[in-house]
């Protein structure tokens, strides 16, 4: 009984979305749903797994551009986001920046705090409050499967923008110490962009956490 991650980078950003499912049940979430849609689905539908929610890591929109096509093909299901990001999710992530519109008319019915445990089938999450990039970015560590999906806070080398709405450089590296350096140096990360990496990878050489 394992969990399955699968990522698609999508989108303008190429941001990655991920699809995590529980081998044993089929069960899954879609995690940052970017872009495409319909690549989104079809992969779900491919595997033949059971879509059971929507997590968002936070509200930028290339991190939810699919959303509303996922939401309207599968009605009731549940979108999770973090309440200190709500604003910036109503006001369209910063799309209109780009000259773009994004469905934000969904409203979240999970919120994320630190106290809720999440489950995928039979596998646990915890949800780690992560802000700097956003003020409501969270991130989620499987417990079972030493795997976090990081969302834009650290990446290969990198660490997420903070001169967006909301960012705040020292609160970013707080968040980072905090909550990301302390799990197991073989944790893999997965990012909001680019490729994955691991705790340990980044306590040696990302330049602004060493």
């Amino acid at each position: 009984m394992t969990l399955i991650v699968e990522k698609l980078a999508l989108g303008p950003l190429e941001t990655n979305c991920y699809i995590i499912a529980d081998s044993a049940c089929g069960n899954c979430v879609v995690v940052d749903p970017a872009w495409d849609a319909h690549k989104i689905i079809g992969l779900v539908n491919e595997k033949g797994w059971e879509l059971q929610a929507v997590w968002l890591t936070h509200a930028h929109f290339d991190h939810f551009g699919a959303l509303g096509e996922i939401m309207d093909s599968h009605p009731d299901l549940p979108l999770g986001l973090h309440a200190m990001d709500l604003p910036l999710y109503q006001a369209g992530g910063g799309a209109s920046n780009w000259g773009l519109s994004i469905d934000n008319s969904h409203k979240p019915t999970i919120w994320f705090d630190m106290t809720k445990t999440l489950n995928i089938g039979q596998h646990n999450f915890n949800v780690l409050f992560v802000p700097g990039h956003s003020p409501g970015h969270v991130a989620f560590f499987a417990i079972d499967s030493n795997f976090l999906i990081g969302g834009d806070v650290l990446f290969q080398g990198g660490i997420g923008r903070t001169d967006l709405y909301g960012g705040n450089f020292d609160q970013l590296i707080n968040s980072i110490k905090m909550h990301f350096l302390p799990l197991p140096n073989d944790t893999i990360i997965y990012p909001g962009h680019g490729d994955n990496t691991t705790i340990s990878a980044e306590k040696q050489f990302n330049p602004y956490i060493t």
